[in-house]
């Protein structure tokens, strides 16, 4: 059995005209991208930091690995204690212990506190530099002298000792450091040694870069662990309430898994790093799968309807689908690869790693799950009229409808909209605010608002200030330029403070000269200067200026947080700069400060090429397909027009572009020109057909609709969902998201229809000479109704016109369970020579919107079943046009009997054959009822078992 199955591993199968592979190989396959996609993913590195959303040459990080080179890391976590008891010496001894311990930590490089700060004070000798506090000396003076010693200070009030004395604060500075994971290692650390120290009682708090990044990775983790199964969950129930049955979901369940899994190995496999970007890599590919699923169980459904076999079936919705669903890959991964154009790596990698995506999407839905549908699902699918998808196929055509009836409203509705909506779209404001990425009752902000409101800001700028020569910075009147910068930034309103080497200079001729207030300043001289530096033995001076006295720095503590905010002071310090500049020293902008500003130039520059690169490459494959730059261009239009939805609604509520946020369009342009292409390539093959453009809209519509409909209500869900994050980045990502898909929706299925209506305005049916209702034809004619009784094609209304055809029944449209009203008309006379009887099929407008196709195809399979059991001829075909009961469509006339039966299914159609046309009987009663009644499982009675 087994070597039957595997032989041949790929071909085609059961009559099909597809081939596909065999379902153990299949079967092998996906085992196989699970086991490595899993293995690989155990790889996977967390890191969220700053510098990881920067390319390797951009400014910010270039100058930054510069300052590495000659001085520390600006990157400090600050950790705040409050009591009234921080001066005694149990807690100084505890804080004593607590440094000691974090600072023989691995990762940890300094520690710095009131009792490790250096000291420069006069002496006899002239200074001396030594700790503020010593623990053992404050036995004897007591707390009220260490707190006097502290406040008095020039640098620490503010720094690391709040004004009032009820705060305290350690600085804890890491070694450089490579990812996020490895901040959590400090963070975990310095909990730990609080604990051990005993100060857990007078923990207030921690702020700086570490915590921001560690709150951010904490986030970033609970979400995916949260979010990627609710999605999938709420995916698979959404898939069962439009399918009906289990096998196909839990299919769609192995058919996420499949592409999810090799993605997620693959990032880790390329040391890329799982950021606030990847992390919706999941729930976007776990989302696009099932979509991609939804239009081959759609194409399953329709196929079923039309009464065909189990391998028919699938077979027929592969045809269908397989054309639209390569230029889906195209045009999604086209979407999601412009994001390589945003110069930030984390988007980057989401782009390219989406795009690859979307193309495994495409081999696991069309090359893997046929072979597993077709060897494990073998039972019928419920009929759309009482699935999901065909509630929403319903619902889709009657949008389709008004929409047409109301074209010239709805598209300058539509107008009047995009010119409402500009002003919003102009508010529209790029900022990257590490504290509004989360609610204010969050930890991480809570506590950076305590540390800036009790000692400063949080945010960090170093200047970089290089000489043309060593002991370039041995020069007073260069320090005099420099302490005239200082004083300028001190002055700005962002700025809580800076220190610079001069500032520790200044205290070398203070301490020099008896401490006394007036020679606070710089040395007169050059070789005074060089003196004070041969005499200073402390450290703390290294950290602003390099050995060679060639390279310093000045830092700087801002209490903003924004990128906007922050590039607007840096504008403001490089017109200074420009304009009043160092005599001798060339000086430059980095720290963390200079990497959240640099994001607004990125984001802009990028959204703006991406959007560009979207287009322009979704917009020629597209052309390529519909081979028209007119048709790309039309469907172009109700693609952009949710773009423009987002954007007006992020200005009017006041949501920013973010990392998280700029790669909303690509997202949402690439899912909606999905269902366009769905859509459009339904009409398209209708009107080559013959169809008019009309009937072709309200076909494609119903048809691919429903798949179309049913993937928006999915992907609307998942998205949503992700609103409940308290992650502001993926929770405005989330309903943003979901709110563009959403009028993606509905541009496509309100302006859509009128654009091409208008665009095929001219297109018309061709004519056929009428023939009268009562004229016999020979099989496969067509009978035409008088041409009044016709629906006007292109026209406003999709009703039948007055003429000389019977109206449609008064009153309300009934919905019988079985064969419904029969309508008597004249029979024919009774010297008519005995005949197969002739059932004409109405394929007119209305009755082909309600699935006449569909009867045409029941009545021809069983007429095939029905000859090859017996010779002799029971009934023939015929097709004709508008038979006027359009209350009734789809509607048949049996002839000679002359009765109509109308609401037909393709259940109920089986019921007809075997009561009626086997049997001979022709009943001719006007009001005659049919009672049979539809099959509720298995498959209808005159189809042969699959």
């Amino acid at each position: 059995m087994w070597l039957s199955a595997w032989a041949p591993l790929y071909g085609r199968r059961y009559g099909m005209t597809t081939a596909m592979v065999a379902w153990p190989l299949a079967l092998v396959i996906v085992i196989l991208l699970h086991a490595v996609g899993g293995f690989l993913a155990l790889r996977l590195t967390f890191n969220n930091s700053p510098q990881v959303y920067y390319p390797a040459d951009a400014p910010a990080i270039v100058l930054r690995d510069a300052l590495r080179k000659d001085f520390p890391s600006d990157e400090v976590l600050t950790v705040l204690f409050h009591g009234d008891d921080l001066y005694t010496e149990d807690f100084l001894r505890r804080l004593q212990a607590l440094s000691n311990e974090l600072r023989d930590h691995p990762l940890v490089d300094r520690v710095t506190s009131i009792l490790t700060v250096e000291k420069i004070a006069g002496s006899r000798d002239g200074f001396s530099v030594g700790p503020l506090i010593e623990p053992k000396a404050q036995k004897k003076a007591g707390p009220e002298d260490a707190k006097r010693r502290v406040l008095a200070d020039r640098f620490v009030p503010g720094t690391l000792a709040s004004r009032d004395g009820r705060y305290l604060a350690i600085g804890v500075r890491p070694k450089p450091l490579a990812d996020s994971g490895q901040r959590l290692q400090v963070k975990i650390a310095t909990v730990l040694a609080i604990n051990r120290a005993g100060l857990r009682g007078h923990y207030a708090g921690d702020a700086g870069p570490v915590t921001m990044d560690v709150a951010q990775l904490e986030s970033i983790l609970r979400d995916t662990a949260t979010f990627v199964p609710l999605t999938v969950g709420i995916g698979l129930a959404l898939l069962w309430w439009v399918v009906g049955r289990i096998r196909p979901v839990v299919i769609g369940a192995v058919a996420m898994s499949t592409v999810v899994l090799p993605v997620v190995g693959a990032i880790a496999a390329f040391n890329q790093p799982y950021t606030m970007a990847t992390a919706i890599i999941p729930t976007l590919l776990s989302a696009y799968t099932l979509a991609t699923l939804m239009h081959l169980y759609a194409g399953i459904q329709r196929a079923q309807e039309a009464g065909l076999r189990r391998a028919e079936r699938l077979d027929r919705a592969m045809q269908e689908t397989l054309k639209p669903g390569i230029f889906n890959v195209l045009t999604t991964g086209s979407g999601l690869l412009s994001l390589v154009l945003v110069p930030v790596p984390p988007v980057q990698v989401f782009g390219v790693a989406g795009a690859a995506g979307t193309a495994l999407v495409f081999i696991v839905v069309y090359g893997l799950m046929p072979p597993l549908l077709l060897r494990w699902d073998k039972h019928r699918w419920p009929t759309r009229r009482t699935s999901g998808m065909g509630l929403l196929g319903r619902f889709a055509t009657r949008i389709t409808i008004f929409s047409m009836r109301n074209a010239k409203t709805i598209i300058i509705a539509a107008l009047v909209v995009l010119v409402a909506g500009i002003p919003a779209v102009r508010a529209v404001k790029v900022e990257s605010d590490l504290l509004t990425f989360f609610p204010p009752s969050h930890p991480a902000v809570r506590h950076t608002q305590l540390a800036e409101s009790k000692l400063m800001g949080v945010t960090s700028l170093e200047f970089s200030l290089r000489g043309q020569e060593r002991d370039s910075l041995q020069n007073v009147e260069r320090l005099r330029g420099i302490r005239a910068f200082q004083r300028w930034l001190e002055e700005q309103p962002e700025v809580d403070r800076t220190i610079s080497m001069v500032d520790l200079i200044e205290e070398m001729h203070w301490a020099m000269n008896a401490e006394q207030a007036a020679f606070r300043t710089l040395p007169p001289t050059d070789r005074l200067l060089r003196q004070y530096l041969l005499v200073y033995d402390g450290t703390d001076l290294y950290e602003l200026v390099n050995r060679d006295f060639q390279h310093a720095r000045i830092l700087a503590n801002l209490h903003i947080h924004g990128a906007h905010e922050i590039g607007e002071v840096l504008a403001r310090i490089r017109k200074r700069l420009e304009q009043q500049p160092i005599e001798g020293l060339a000086v430059d902008i980095g720290g963390q400060g200079r990497l959240f500003a640099d994001q607004i130039n990125l984001l802009v520059s990028g959204q703006t090429g991406s959007f560009i690169g979207a287009f322009v490459q979704i917009f020629l494959f597209m052309a390529l397909l519909w081979r028209s730059f007119k048709a790309a261009a039309v469907c172009m239009v109700p693609n952009i027009a949710p773009l423009y939805f987002v954007f007006v609604l992020m200005g009017a509520i006041g949501i920013y572009l973010n990392m998280a946020t700029v790669m909303i369009a690509s997202i949402v342009l690439g899912i909606t020109v999905d269902d366009t292409i769905h859509l459009y390539h339904g009409y398209k093959e209708r009107l080559q057909q013959g169809i008019s453009p009309v009937l072709a809209i309200a076909r494609s519509f119903e048809s691919s609709g429903r798949a179309v409909l049913a993937i928006s209500v999915l992907l609307i869900t998942q998205f949503t969902l992700l609103f409940g994050s308290d992650f502001i980045p993926t929770s405005d990502f989330g309903i943003m998201t979901a709110l563009g898909l959403f009028s993606g929706q509905c541009f496509e299925l309100l302006l859509l229809p009128p654009l091409l209506l208008l665009t095929d305005a001219r297109r018309r049916a061709a004519p056929a000479a009428p023939h009268a209702p009562s004229e016999v034809l020979d099989a496969g004619d067509t009978l035409l109704a008088p041409r009044s009784t016709q629906m006007p094609v292109g026209g406003d209304t999709l009703m039948p016109v007055d003429g000389d055809a019977p109206m449609p029944l008064g009153g309300d449209t009934l919905m019988p369970p079985a064969l419904p009203a029969l309508v008597a008309a004249p029979a024919p006379p009774a010297t008519a020579p005995p005949a197969p009887e002739r059932v004409l099929v109405c394929t007119g407008d209305i009755c082909t919107i309600a699935d006449g196709e569909l009867l045409w195809e029941r009545f021809t399979r069983l007429q095939a079943a029905r000859a090859a059991e017996a010779p002799e001829e029971d009934w023939r075909l015929t097709r004709t046009s508008c038979l006027g009961l359009c209350r009734l469509a789809p509607v048949v006339q049996l002839y000679p009997a002359g009765t109509y039966h109308g609401k037909l299914t393709p259940h109920a159609v089986s019921q007809l054959v075997e009561q009626r046309l086997l049997q001979r009987a022709h009943p001719a009663a006007i009001g005659e009822e049919s009672t049979a009644a539809r099959p509720a499982t298995g498959d209808p009675p005159g189809r042969a078992s699959t």
